[in-house]
């Protein structure tokens, strides 16, 4: 009977230490970046294939005709965004500066790519001889060529992207930006 009691005690012991245990230990919690990495690592990685899945998910549903067009586009815009992000943290790990600098470097060459062709399409308007058959010769020049202005197609580097990219996956330059340019161009054109 004391041998039971005994045993008894001792698992009580053992349970109250691992409840314990765990709120005790906070000074490991708040350790070096190298001992939280594998468990963060593992989560974007969880996460990344729920978001992967989730994409997929959605593209059967809108070839089932279970949500609209313009639902579809959004969900998997904003899916495809967050995919993206995650795999740019998994591609950086915990070195967040590089992160932010790759981040910033592609940033800025969206903001170059505007405004060079901002700086690009403003001389040639002013170039341009007041007769009306003049300015309509550029916008048929620049409509003739379907490369550069199809849709999805870069303007920077001449890449094929998703017609519903919003920038190139290979220079980062905007799509909608110069596809706004092109309307507002073919907008203001004589007819």
């Amino acid at each position: 009977m004391m041998g039971l009691g005994g045993l008894t005690l001792v698992l009580a012991a053992l349970a109250l230490w691992r409840v314990l245990e765990p709120l005790t230990d906070a000074e490991d919690r708040r350790g070096p970046a190298e001992h939280r990495a594998p468990h963060r690592i593992r989560e974007l990685e969880r996460e990344k294939l729920v978001v992967l899945k989730a994409i997929k998910e959605i593209e059967l549903d809108f070839q089932m005709k279970k949500i609209g067009e313009a639902d579809y586009r959004e969900m998997v815009e904003r899916y495809r965004a967050r995919a993206l992000r995650l795999m740019g943290e998994l591609a950086v790990g915990e070195d967040y500066r590089a992160l932010i600098e790759h981040e910033l470097k592609g940033r800025l060459a969206v903001m170059r790519a505007s405004t060079m062709g901002a700086a690009a399409s403003a001389p040639a308007t002013t170039t341009a001889p007041p007769a009306p058959v003049a300015p309509s010769a550029p916008a048929t020049a620049s409509s003739g060529t379907t490369e550069p202005h199809a849709p999805g197609v870069c303007p920077s580097c001449a890449t094929r992207n998703d017609a519903d990219a919003r920038f190139c996956k290979s220079c980062a330059t905007s799509l909608i930006a110069s596809a706004g340019t092109t309307e507002s161009a073919a907008a203001s054109a004589p007819k």
